[in-house]
């Protein structure tokens, strides 16, 4: 299937989902997170917020966590009109305003850093990825605009591309861009994928 069918496909499967379903299938995606990926070892984690009437998987839960029970450095994004994104320290209580794709980002960008500054103040960072789908080679589909592709091309070694799904893969993304970047794993409510 081409990108363009997988995005059609996975978001009529997640508009199907009750909130329910997305909360039970969210809560799996953290627990599994938390108990298999070593997220003490990264000085860092980049968090994505989720877009609610899209039926993403939660993550205010890992926000959580992390902030009670690990002692990285909490980052989300804001994304700008020229398709990079700035990257701002996440506390408890962030102002945050919704941009015109309904994902929250922090209203203040005082503290904000770009990405190649991000990578370079922590070589080594947990990244958890937004997708709309994934296939078995660790390729995924996002929304299209390559917001994330871009971030992560500026990537050192030691960052773990980790995305979140709520779907199972697809076997194959038939047409993936040479500028696609493979993620490392990718968890879903049932299992983790992993890809050397």
């Amino acid at each position: 299937m081409t990108k363009e069918e997988i995005r059609i496909d996975a978001r009529q499967k997640r508009a199907l989902l009750t909130a329910s379903e997305v909360e039970s299938k969210s809560r799996k995606i953290a627990s599994l997170l938390f108990s298999r990926i070593p997220v003490h070892r990264y000085s860092a984690v980049h968090v994505f917020l989720p877009i609610r009437k899209n039926n993403e998987p939660d993550t205010y839960p890992v926000l959580e966590t992390l902030q009670r029970d690990f002692p990285s450095d909490i980052y989300i994004s804001k994304s700008l009109g020229n398709g990079e994104m700035l990257h701002v320290p996440y506390t408890s209580g962030l102002a945050l305003t919704k941009n015109h794709w309904g994902i929250d980002e922090p209203a203040d960008l005082s503290r904000a850093i770009d990405s190649e500054d991000l990578f370079r103040k922590y070589p080594d960072v947990l990244v958890l990825i937004p997708l709309l789908a994934f296939d078995q080679q660790g390729y995924r589909v996002g929304y299209g605009k390559g917001y994330y592709d871009r971030f992560l091309s500026r990537a050192g070694g030691h960052t773990l591309k980790t995305g979140l799904s709520l779907l199972e893969p697809v076997e194959r993304i038939s047409n993936p861009s040479p500028l696609d970047i493979r993620m490392d794993y990718c968890i879903t409510p049932e299992r983790i994928w992993k890809w050397e």
